[in-house]
């Protein structure tokens, strides 16, 4: 390449960098452009957020070069990465150039045929009419056996011990000088250090700062330094920069391994519309198969994963179709979960059921068991839904509450279905176990039901001391007692409850019950529904010790209900009935005959009394019925609800419904992302629980038990170095508990 063109290529390099500074004094203060210090690991693309969109075409002529791959000559192949020690040539002598050929020379001799290649092109970019020698792999004699040592502490990456050894030479022989190659390929090796350090930090804009104070280490010949800066912009929200260092990569570097890797990577910080820019440059094999065909599935899978997390997202039909015939195609059971998922939470159970079945003939594991008994459960079949569940569910926090839901909703079939003895002793054991207190009263009820009436009032008992104020479990339990002529524990019942629930009240006074109750054969139930004895014939009696509940310690204030964790935001605003001589809400009422600002107003009560399932149905029927403000504040409401359940994929589908107020969508975000990280590491699956973490990092600040998980999940993925700056950070607060995890890791890092 003549000596003009190279150095308008520079010239270039130059403005780029100078740029670069541009661009980081604007994006940092002070401290943090001074200072390399832990920061909170930066997430995904956020919901909440701005990105830099704007198009190649309207940016600075020269941020256009970078994107357009001008940074570096396309034709010439590209210099050796920063860790190549490639010494640059003196100027040409008239007579012609003198070639400096030791690096290329060490290369042979270490028999690195990558570098050697590398170092051959970059002479013959350099000096066209330089030939390589025909044996250059015969090293020539070696006069300073001192310089080719540093030349092997520079190959190796030791630039410290590079740095120091000539010191030391300089100190014995004071007229030596160092080759200007070995020094500038040096500052180059540190630099891409520095680079992958900050990366690896997640110090975004540091990563923007020395790749645009060293243009040179942006070329084909060092992709993964590329991928860095594509990772910086887009964790930085510059995304169309991202998208540009993606377009330079793809219209130069020819690697179709590196060139696949690089979608792949984009993913993680690109939108599907800025993945398309790049998808555009894909080529085509002569197989007629395009290069990029894994990332199109894997894109596919990602539309139908966030579909199945968000009913209001609807995926394009051809998306579809393609995961189905990967699922056609394959063998395993990912991709059939996938589409079971997503036509479940779109309220197609008769589909969800046939996918989550292939899924389950391929494989049998508790996503599977879980997702499958769900369905069924919507399906009406409820006893197929509790076996399904049974057998998994010890393995999750989430199997564990699948199994409960289904197994309480079998138990509420009216009218009431025939149990096989063991499958009502696991039942019994299982919600006893739990405490969970819907499963107790719904228990209760069908013991009553199928007239075991000294085991209902046991089950009612039990409901009451997890739920002090539910009104149901009492009204069971007077209905139990009068039953079985009780008059001490009836009368404590109606004392209690009389004042506050009318058919309570009523048992009491035959009079009141005639009005209330039309038939006095009738017997009410949870609902205030009749339920006739002549059903509850249908179902054999069963032996008393089958459907024990286990006896409970002492009476709690708080509902035992299943909840991975419980939620910080999950607190009723200060607008609930329940204090401060607004109406109560401990009566049973059917929501859908309430309007919508006492359906609403019935929700906050239900939520300051912790009875969060309730509050939940009371808010859906607010929002149903209800617009503008109402809505808001009902859809808010019934996340938090879901949130202080532990339901979180509901609670998710549930913020989705109505757009709230910045600071009310970021509450709720975090809380969602909180407890899918935690329910995510408490199964084990640590990458996702990075993602969460990821994600969340970007709208709220990392508290210490969310920073101990990741570095955590950085441990049990071997991710040792990221795991030793999470526990070291927290160590700096004093937090003993990372100082342990310090000691553990130290052991385990230890060879062996």
């Amino acid at each position: 390449m003549p000596v003009k063109q190279q150095l308008l290529i520079l010239g270039t390099l130059a403005v780029i960098g100078l740029e670069g500074a541009y661009i980081l004094d604007q994006t940092l203060s002070p401290a943090e452009a001074g200072v390399e210090t832990h920061q909170a690991l930066a997430p995904r693309p956020p919901v909440f957020g701005n990105f830099l969109t704007s198009g190649s075409a309207n940016r600075p002529a020269s941020e256009r070069r970078f994107a357009q791959g001008e940074a570096a000559p396309a034709a010439a192949p590209a210099p050796a990465p920063a860790a190549t020690p490639a010494p640059a040539a003196p100027a040409p002598a008239a007579s012609g150039p003198v070639v400096d050929e030791t690096a290329l020379r060490y290369f042979a001799r270490q028999g690195d045929d990558r570098r050697l290649q590398a170092e051959i092109a970059r002479l013959r970019a350099l000096y066209p009419d330089w030939t390589p020698p025909d044996d250059f792999s015969a090293p020539a004699p070696i006069a300073d056996a001192v310089l080719d040592q540093m030349w092997k502490l520079y190959g190796d990456g030791q630039y410290a011990a590079v740095r120091a050894a000539i010191a030391a030479r300089l100190v014995r022989e004071p007229q030596w000088q160092a080759p200007p190659d070995l020094l500038a390929r040096l500052e180059i090796g540190e630099q891409r250090e520095r680079l992958v350090n900050a990366s690896n930090a997640q110090q975004w804009n540091t990563v923007v700062s020395i790749a645009a104070a060293t243009p040179t280490l942006l070329t084909c010949a060092d992709v993964d330094v590329l991928w860095r800066v594509a990772e910086a912009f887009g964790k930085s929200s510059r995304t169309g920069r991202a998208r540009d260092v993606g377009t330079y990569i793809l219209t130069n570097c020819q690697d179709p391994k590196e060139r696949l890797a690089t979608i792949q990577k984009a993913m993680g910080y690109l939108d599907d519309a800025e993945l398309a820019d790049l998808l555009k440059l894909e080529r085509i094999g002569a197989d007629g198969q395009g290069e990029f065909a894994p990332v199109k599935n894997d894109l596919a899978r990602r539309r139908l994963s966030a579909g199945a997390k968000d009913p209001s997202l609807t995926v394009a039909p051809e998306d579809i179709a393609l995961v189905e015939r990967l699922v056609r195609e394959g063998t395993g059971p990912d991709d059939a979960v996938l589409l079971g998922s997503y036509w479940f939470q779109h309220n197609d159970p008769t589909r969800a059921a046939q996918w989550f079945e292939l899924a389950k003939g391929r494989a049998d594991n508790a996503e599977i068991a879980r997702g499958y008994a769900y369905v069924l459960n919507a399906l009406k079949r409820p006893a197929e839904a509790e076996e399904a569940a049974y057998k998994w569910r010890d393995a999750s926090k989430e199997n564990t509450d699948a199994y409960l839901v289904v197994a309480t909703a079998m138990l509420s079939v009216d009218p009431p279905v025939k149990m096989d003895r063991e499958v009502l002793t696991r039942t019994a054991k299982a919600i006893s176990d739990a405490k969970y207190a819907p499963g107790a009263q719904e228990f209760g009820w069908y013991a009553y039901k199928i007239g075991q009436t000294a085991i209902a009032a046991r089950w009612f008992e039990t409901a009451l001391s997890l739920m002090p104020e539910d009104e149901p479990s009492a009204y069971g339990l007077a209905l139990a007692n009068q039953k079985l002529k009780d008059k001490a524990g009836f009368d404590k019942i109606v004392r209690e409850w009389s004042a506050r629930s009318p058919r309570i009240a009523a048992l009491a006074d035959p009079k009141a019950r005639r009005n209330l109750v039309p038939a006095a054969e009738s017997l009410p139930g949870p609902d205030g529904e009749t339920v006739a004895p002549a059903r509850a014939a249908r179902v054999e009696a069963v032996d008393d010790e089958e459907m024990e509940p286990e006896p409970v310690a002492r009476p709690v204030r708080r509902q035992a209900a299943p909840r991975t964790a419980e939620p910080s935001v999950a607190r009723a605003p200060q607008r609930s009935a329940a204090k401060g001589g607004g109406r109560s809400c401990t009566g049973e009422v059917r929501p859908a005959l309430l309007s919508s600002m006492s359906a609403l107003t019935r929700g906050w009560c239900l939520m300051e009394l912790n009875r969060p399932i309730e509050a939940a149905d009371a808010f859906d029927m607010a929002l149903r019925t209800s617009y503008g403000q109402v809505a808001q504040d009902a859809a808010y409401g019934k996340t938090l609800a879901y949130l202080r359940a532990g339901l979180t994929d509901q609670a998710a589908a549930s913020a989705a419904q109505t757009s709230q107020a910045v600071p009310r969508a970021i509450e709720l975000k975090t809380e969602i992302l909180t407890q899918r990280a935690i329910g995510s590491y408490n199964d084990g699956r640590y990458v996702e629980t990075l993602l969460m973490l990821d994600e969340r990092s970007r709208i709220a600040p990392e508290q210490n038990d969310l920073m101990m998980m990741r570095g955590w999940s950085y441990f049990h993925l071997r991710r040792w170095n990221d795991a030793k700056t999470i526990f070291v950070a927290v160590a700096g607060t004093g937090s003993r508990e990372a100082q342990r995890a310090l000691a553990t890791l130290a052991q385990e890092m230890k060879p062996k």
